[in-house]
């Protein structure tokens, strides 16, 4: 599966907080995570 293309976004999860799509989960601690591209601060457990 690649993720390149117009539709590759579409197929990523959405931030809980801003609603844009996630590339990466940056975890800073147990319970503490920071979400790229949009640099929102999140608990990880609400990615689950």
């Amino acid at each position: 599966m690649t993720r390149d293309g117009p539709d590759a976004a579409s197929t990523l999860p959405d931030c809980p907080v801003c609603g844009r799509p996630i590339a990466t989960v940056t975890l800073t601690g147990p319970t503490d995570g920071v979400v790229s591209p949009c640099g929102c601060r999140i608990v990880p457990v609400a990615l689950e």
